[in-house]
């Protein structure tokens, strides 16, 4: 296997612009997204996480079709409410228990965020072995939390090559990560080979491109939300969604 590219940039990281430091990962999925980014499970609103959350009534199909993608030949990043996620059997059991839903109110002095993460690979993707897979999914957290905690990004140099930058105005988990909402990352064997700097970019671009959509999908939701129905979510009114 090539060798992967080393990213000089991240030998002496500046010191972080805000309270902000960490991404926490563990424990923040209650369920699988399966079924939304896949054809072949499915799914009944009684499997539903929250089956009293906008639009949980809605068929299947129709619940996938509004899930934000964005696609790319070596990385495709899907979005979906955790709400829709399919729940598990046997609820889990301390200490793998999920963290609290809904997710509580961000506070600008918080030194950690949650971010639900998930991933999938199918054999026509990805056909490694464990280890490797591992690799692939710390190199994407790793990249996610440059983006988030130091506002990573990628500019070309007076030479032409890519070149990692830290832009101040760009860090803040608000400015990328939507609360109570899944990520789910379809990774190839690319990933692994890619020098840092251009997968660095790849997520920088589906994180905003999927921000900038899930507005619209949750306005859209909120249109479908029957009557009768109490959503364990927060309202709009009183959430931090951007």
């Amino acid at each position: 296997m090539p060798h992967r590219l080393k990213c000089l940039e991240l030998k002496n990281l500046p010191r972080a612009p805000s309270p902000l430091k960490s991404i926490n990962f563990r424990h923040t999925t209650p369920g699988s997204g399966l079924a939304l980014v896949t054809n072949h499970q499915p799914q009944s609103t009684s499997e539903l996480f929250d089956p009293t959350y906008p639009g949980a009534h809605l068929p299947l199909g129709k619940r996938r079709s509004l899930a934000p993608r964005w696609i790319h030949p070596s990385l495709s990043l899907f979005a979906l409410p955790k709400a829709f996620l399919t729940k598990p059997d046997v609820p889990y059991p301390e200490p793998y228990k999920s963290r609290p839903y809904p997710e509580s109110l961000r506070r600008p002095e918080q030194r950690s965020v949650d971010m639900s993460m998930q991933f999938v690979s199918f054999k026509s993707h990805i056909v490694l072995k464990p280890v490797v897979r591992t690799k692939i999914k710390r190199r994407l957290r790793e990249v996610v939390k440059l983006i988030v905690t130091r506002g990573a990004a990628v500019e070309e140099s007076r030479t032409g090559q890519k070149v990692v930058v830290f832009r101040g105005e760009d860090v803040g988990a608000d400015k990328w990560i939507v609360p109570d909402w899944t990520y789910i990352a379809r990774p190839t064997t690319e990933l692994f080979r890619m020098p840092f700097a251009e997968l660095l970019d790849l997520m920088r671009k589906a994180l905003e491109s999927l921000h900038r959509r899930i507005p619209e999908v949750e306005s859209i939701l909120r249109r479908h939300r029957r009557p009768d129905a109490t959503s364990l979510v927060r309202s709009t009114a009183e959430s931090d969604i951007i």
